[in-house]
């Protein structure tokens, strides 16, 4: 029976970094991002507010806008997306970039210490980006 309960534990503390639709739903903004190529190499990152992100996600929408130091608009886009354990999909059905059009796009996600990370490939390229929940 104490075995039982060590592995129930365990289990329960393995998972516990995984976030719900409901830790999700918000607005957060970009606090760090690193690209890579398929050789593993850095082609990009974003640290120190270089580039500003902010994406707001209900139940099942997501909306992102991305600018400059300036204050000058990039990019922006919506959509939907789903969540399912340490799964994140996202379905994207408006943007102002017509390569995003119609893409949906799978990360691992975790929710650790406030941070929303999540990993995966975009368009060739492996990301990982760290989120935190504006307040």
């Amino acid at each position: 029976m104490k075995k039982i309960g060590v592995v129930i534990t365990t289990a329960l503390l393995m998972f516990s970094h995984w976030a719900t639709a409901s830790d999700l739903t918000g607005a957060w903004e970009l606090e760090y991002a690193i690209y890579k190529n398929q050789k593993g190499e850095v082609v990009g990152e974003i640290k120190d507010k270089t580039t500003l992100s902010r994406k707001v996600l209900s139940d099942q929408h997501f909306t992102f806008i991305t600018w400059d130091k300036s204050g000058k608009f990039t990019v922006a886009g919506s959509g939907t997306y789903t969540l399912k354990g340490e799964t994140y999909k996202e379905t994207v059905d408006a943007t102002s970039e017509t390569r995003l059009m119609g893409k949906t796009y799978e990360f691992n996600c975790t929710f650790k210490d406030g941070v929303w990370i999540h990993k995966g490939m975009e368009d060739g390229t492996l990301i990982e980006e760290h989120w935190r929940k504006v307040k």
